[in-house]
């Protein structure tokens, strides 16, 4: 039977103290996040720690240069999230095809041989699925015969 791993809870609720992230002290223990959640939990129930999480890294969004050249009214995200207008909606938007398009960013960086090889073994993965599959309805079909 595999051995738990053990946190040093007076080391867990000091670095939740800190501002610590609960995946970041999850990490430094080599446990799961779920776990330090529980602790989490534990010491908020009992007034240990105040219940607030670690701050959120986020990355403001550009608006991009072609909304102000139209002449269409252009809306920083953080004006329109604090008026609540439409433009928080197109904010958000252009925020989303901003991380997508970084995201297609750095898989580009990814070498190609690289993806190429793990795409074929996906395919292989599949293939062989769909074979066993198609086995095992024909046993399932012989059988109902």
């Amino acid at each position: 039977m595999a051995r738990k791993p053990t946190v040093d809870v007076d080391k867990v609720i000091e670095m939740l103290r800190d501002g610590q992230s609960t995946q970041a002290v999850a990490e430094f223990f080599g446990v799961s996040r779920q776990a330090i959640d529980l602790h989490r939990r534990k010491f908020i129930q009992s007034g240990q720690l105040a219940e607030r999480r670690a701050p959120r890294k986020t990355v403001p969004f550009p608006e991009p240069a072609e909304a102000g050249a139209k002449g269409s009214p252009s809306v920083s995200l953080s004006e329109s999230a604090e008026t609540g207008t439409k433009g928080s909606q197109a904010g958000s938007l252009d925020g989303l095809i901003e991380r997508i398009v970084a995201a297609f960013d750095s898989l580009k960086q990814v070498p190609k041989p690289e993806l190429e090889a793990e795409l074929e073994k996906y395919k292989r993965d599949y293939r062989k699925a769909a074979e066993r599959i198609e086995l095992l309805e024909k046993a399932v079909s012989k059988r109902n015969e």
